[in-house]
Parts: C-alpha cells; sequence; structure tokens
C-alpha cells in the first residue's frame, strides 16, 4: 500500500507554491524559553457546520464545543500531541519541542468554557538541557496510570518519559526502551499514535513503517518487552494520533491530506479485547470530518470519562504555517443515549 500523503512534508513545500503563484505566506518564529513561562491563549468559538450551525449530531458523536486557537506568541502552534493530566489540567507537545499546559474551565455537562493559566515550556533531555535540532518533533502525548506522561518523537524516533505532577514535563526525560525497527521508519513517519494502556503498556503505532501487507507497524512496549501488532488506517488516511480508555478501549485519529491545503480526519475506535499480540487491528468508525464541514490537520486527542460517556478533545496542528488553524474540537461519546445531554448547540 503505497504511503498516505503526510502533511508536514508539504509544509516548507506550500511556502514555495504560494510564493510562485504570488500569495505571501510566512512561517512563525519562535523563542527558546530555558523556564515556563506564561503564554496568552484566546480561544474563539467556531462552526463545523457553516450550513447548519445548530447541529450537534456528527456520526457517533455529539458536539459539545468547538474553537480556533489564536496566541501572539511565537512559540505557540504546531500542537502534535494532546493529553487530560490526572490534575484536571489539559496538556499539549508541539513539534518545536514545547510542552504547553492550561487549566480547563468546564460547565456542568463537561463542556470546555475556556483554558486559563496557560504555560509554557521547552521539553528537557535525560541531561536537563532544552531539546533543539532533530530532537524537537514531539509528535504525540499521554499519561500513564503512575502519573507520568510519555512523549513520542519523530526525526529522531524515541519514547521519553516525563515525571508525574506536579513536576510533569518540566522535568529530565527518562528514555523508554522502543524496538529496534522502529529506527528503520522515515524521518517523519515514526511513532506517531501513542497512548497508555489501564495496566501501565504502551501502545504506538507507526505514521509510515509498514509491514509486507501494506498495514502499519504497531507495538505493546511493556518495560522494554516489545509484542508486535498491526493496524490497518482507512484507504488514503494516516495515523496521527490515539487515546486510551479507562476500559482499555482506544481511540484512534486518522488523518487525509489532500495538495494543496485539503485536511479529513476520522476516528475509529478499536475494542480492548482487540489489542493483542500479532492482532491485526481495524477500527470501527466514530467520527469522519471531511469537505464541506471546517476541519485541518487534527494531530492530537485526549479523553476524559464522565457520568454522560467519554468526552474528546481533539486539537489540529497548523505546522507554524500562516494559511493553517489551531482548531480544538471537543465531542461525547455517550454511554447510552439517555445520558445525552442537553440539546442546546455549544455558542
Amino acid at each position: 500500500m503505497k504511503p498516505p500523503v503526510n502533511a508536514k512534508r508539504f509544509s516548507a513545500f506550500l511556502v514555495v507554491f504560494f510564493v510562485i503563484v504570488g500569495t505571501a505566506a510566512c512561517s512563525k518564529r519562535y523563542v527558546s524559553p530555558a523556564v515556563a513561562a506564561a503564554l496568552q491563549v484566546e480561544l474563539l468559538p467556531i462552526e463545523i457546520d457553516s450550513g447548519d450551525p445548530t447541529r450537534v449530531e456528527f456520526d457517533r458523536l455529539r458536539l459539545l464545543g468547538a474553537f480556533e486557537l489564536r496566541s501572539k506568541d511565537r512559540r505557540f502552534g504546531g500542537l502534535s500531541g494532546l493529553a487530560i493530566g490526572a490534575d484536571g489540567k489539559l496538556y499539549a507537545v508541539s513539534d518545536r519541542g514545547f510542552w504547553l499546559s492550561a487549566r480547563m474551565l468546564l460547565d456542568s455537562n463537561s463542556r470546555l468554557t475556556n483554558l486559563a493559566d496557560w504555560q509554557i515550556a521547552r521539553l528537557l533531555t535525560p541531561e536537563k538541557t532544552p531539546v533543539n535540532g532533530r530532537l524537537t518533533d514531539a509528535e504525540a502525548l499521554a499519561q500513564a496510570p503512575d502519573g507520568s506522561f510519555v512523549v513520542a518523537f519523530e526525526y529522531v524516533h524515541r519514547l521519553w518519559r516525563y515525571r508525574a505532577p506536579p513536576e510533569t514535563l518540566a522535568s529530565p526525560a527518562a528514555p523508554v526502551r522502543t524496538p529496534s525497527d522502529v529506527s528503520k521508519a522515515h524521518r517523519n513517519g515514526g511513532l506517531e499514535a501513542a497512548s497508555v494502556l489501564p495496566d501501565g503498556r504502551i501502545f504506538t503505532i507507526a505514521e509510515r513503517l509498514e509491514n509486507l501487507d501494506g498495514t502499519l507497524k504497531a507495538w505493546l512496549i511493556d518495560e522494554g518487552r516489545f509484542s508486535a501488532l498491526s493496524y490497518h488506517p482507512e484507504r488514503d488516511f494516516s495515523v496521527s494520533d490515539s487515546a486510551a480508555l479507562k476500559n482499555g478501549d482506544v481511540i484512534v485519529v486518522e488523518r487525509r491530506y489532500t495538495f494543496p491545503l485539503s485536511f479529513a480526519a476520522r476516528l475509529a475506535l478499536i475494542k480492548a479485547d482487540q489489542i493483542r499480540p500479532g492482532a491485526a487491528l481495524k477500527g470501527e468508525e466514530l467520527l469522519r470530518l471531511e469537505a464541506p464541514l471546517h476541519t485541518d490537520n487534527f494531530e492530537g486527542i485526549a479523553v476524559m470519562e464522565t457520568k454522560a460517556g467519554t468526552v474528546i478533545l481533539l486539537v489540529s496542528d497548523d505546522n507554524y504555517f500562516s494559511l493553517q488553524r489551531t482548531l480544538l474540537f471537543q465531542f461525547l461519546l455517550p454511554k447510552t443515549e439517555k445520558h445525552w445531554i442537553d440539546s442546546t448547540p455549544p455558542h
């Protein structure tokens, strides 16, 4: 199977393209802070379906809210991994080596109303130095049952673990052993999706490293022991992230890129009893976002269990590119129809 097109590979090409046709486009620059600092981010409500602004039902999910995140801070952007910590904060990592956190403000229906007290800083290496150069490309973020955070990186393919709160991602990294095959991946095709199962095992999927049958290589990582699996994405889609639920199910994010600047995304559910050594996995579709719906390059997912069901947050990676945006969508996967929250459309 021909690998799906990776959107990040085209970011630089798109700049050249739009310059050629006379459109001015430029990437954001960034600075390199040594310690965590305050960050100002604005949440702007948007509509997913401009043809039906009151729509709240999207396939098997229910829309709770949709926002565009904006900041004048040049460090902000490129969000590729997302997690909701046990401390209730929202955490993210970027493909330029930053970690971010914010306090979530929720209403009585667990609907996000704002994000406050933003912090941003460089991720640290095991030597306690800020990541730089080829070490910056963080692509996935997950919190383990012990409270620590696992970050997956591309370019120099690896998994690093960071301490539990209150130190969290401000702590120095501890390397996690990975299968030797990971080193064979394209520099932008490594461990794009990583989630931590309730028993502490890390479930990870490569973006562009294939088996002989065209499926993507995947692994269960358990304290230095590796079990191989395979994952079959939808045709023309590639894997961009995953998140584990408390019952052991995993939701996988898949995205599709179409030149010059069109994106689609889908969420697929893998049941816990399917995730076992040697398994060939193909998720059950929960959601599909594509034109004419409002979408972008979705690369991060976080989940939170509530009485009504599983709250899902999706974030897009703008690649620090001025023609893309950072979107944050919030959905509910209800336990049963009787648990669905009120039908008031989000504003």
